[in-house]
């Protein structure tokens, strides 16, 4: 059987808060994960993955794939960089060959002799290159590498279209449509089983296509303007704006006004308030009227915080970043282009700083000292609340990401 190995790269570092517990390549841009629309490629093809030794266990509970070990086979492998957005598949068969674009491994086709001494450590080392250069023949590469986190927010309108006519095609309604929903161009609409769609709702592919899952709820008298994506067991509660680039991921409940943001699995974001071209982790929680700029008001480009340096991002919008477990207090505003880490808690009636260190609880009086058990706590009670049960590797992964974000919180302290 032929055999493929995803990888993560030393760039999952530019990812963070969003790839703290999670490889990259699990982010979601358009209609799939970068893991999933690579696997589409690669039928009745065996699947690897490489990631941080610390996510081993985790990655290993949510996929059948084999994690961090090659299986044996006959004919080699074919390593892919989790970042890559490709449009059609990287040949399998093939001679050996290392793809590089700017000198970084875009792909690597190895016989299975050479495929034994790939780890997942050396890939995480950015001079590993260069001693690919020297045994193997190199092939310069034109690749999509997606590098920060707003790369995946200002290509996901684009991406969600290109997945819909890449592996929807065409429309298919197969929810319960209540008498008064309006459907404009059903061409380009996809909806689910049992998905239920109220009266009063509106749904435009006019622009861009709109995929719901199965078991959605779309309440009564939202408006939904594709291109836009919704995954399974969603609630989309009554009078929300689900705006271009909407991308909600399965099990979350949404409301208000939403446009270009990306929610990962299992938040909420139920009450008004507007979240725009943002990427938002999973186990969120922002309260009623939490809202966030995209836009300054000099019409420049967006700067962000990424811990101890500052970045021009050269996009014009940029909402925030925000990592999983974190919650919001009602009414939190958040400036153009917020960094938010990793089980953060925000209670402030004023701003919150632009970039909020992992596991911080800020409020209006104080800042409180960090405790991983009370995170933990936290977390447990909201997975509890959709009948999930935090595992052990779970927790351990929790406790990991509490002493790697020893380094920002220090720095911030300072």
């Amino acid at each position: 059987m032929k055999s493929i190995c995803i990888f993560e790269d030393g760039t999952f570092q530019n990812f963070l808060p969003l790839a703290y517990n999670r490889p990259v390549y699990e982010l979601r841009c358009g209609i799939y994960s970068f893991l999933d629309r690579i696997v589409l490629q690669y039928p009745d093809t065996e699947i690897n993955l490489f990631c941080r030794e610390y996510l081993n266990n985790l990655v290993s509970e949510s996929h059948s794939y084999s994690v961090n070990n090659i299986k044996n086979n006959n004919k080699g492998c074919l390593f892919v960089n989790g970042r890559l957005l490709m449009p059609t598949p990287i040949s399998v068969s093939g001679k050996e060959e290392i793809g590089i674009m700017d000198n970084t491994i875009v792909y690597a086709r190895l016989l299975i002799k050479n495929c034994r001494a790939f780890t997942p450590e050396k890939f995480l080392d950015q001079g590993f290159i260069n001693e690919l250069k020297k045994k193997f023949n190199v092939k310069k590469v034109k690749a999509r590498l997606v590098r920060y986190p707003w790369d995946l927010i200002d290509i996901n309108k684009e991406q969600i279209k290109s997945d819909f006519t890449s592996h929807i095609k065409d429309g298919l309604i197969r929810a319960v449509i209540h008498e008064g929903v309006h459907m404009i161009k059903d061409s380009q609409i996809f909806t689910g089983k049992n998905t239920v769609i109220k009266p009063g709702c509106v749904l435009d592919a006019e622009n861009g296509p709109i995929y719901i899952g199965n078991n959605v709820r779309i309440s009564s008298n939202s408006v939904i303007e594709g291109p836009v994506f919704v995954g399974d067991n969603v609630v989309i509660q009554p009078l929300s704006r689900i705006l271009a680039g909407a991308n909600i991921g399965k099990v979350s409940k949404v409301g208000g006004e939403i446009v270009n943001t990306i929610i990962q699995d299992y938040s909420n974001k139920q009450h008004d308030g507007f979240l725009g071209d943002s990427y938002i982790g999973s186990w969120v929680n922002l309260g009623a009227g939490t809202v966030n700029s995209n836009l300054t008001n000099t019409y420049g480009t967006v700067k962000v915080q990424m811990f101890d340096k500052v970045i021009d991002t050269g996009q014009t919008f940029l909402g925030m970043i925000m990592g999983d477990h974190t919650k919001t207090a009602i009414n939190t505003k958040f400036t153009t282009g917020s960094i938010i880490g990793f089980a953060c808690n925000i209670l402030m009636t004023r701003t919150p700083p632009k970039f909020t260190p992992s596991f911080s609880w800020y409020s209006d009086n104080a800042t409180r000292d960090y405790d991983v058990k009370r995170d933990l706590q936290v977390a447990r009670r909201m997975m509890e609340r959709r009948d999930k049960k935090m595992t052990r590797n779970g927790e351990k992964v929790f406790k990991a990401i509490f002493a790697l974000t020893e380094a920002e919180r220090k720095l911030h302290d300072n």
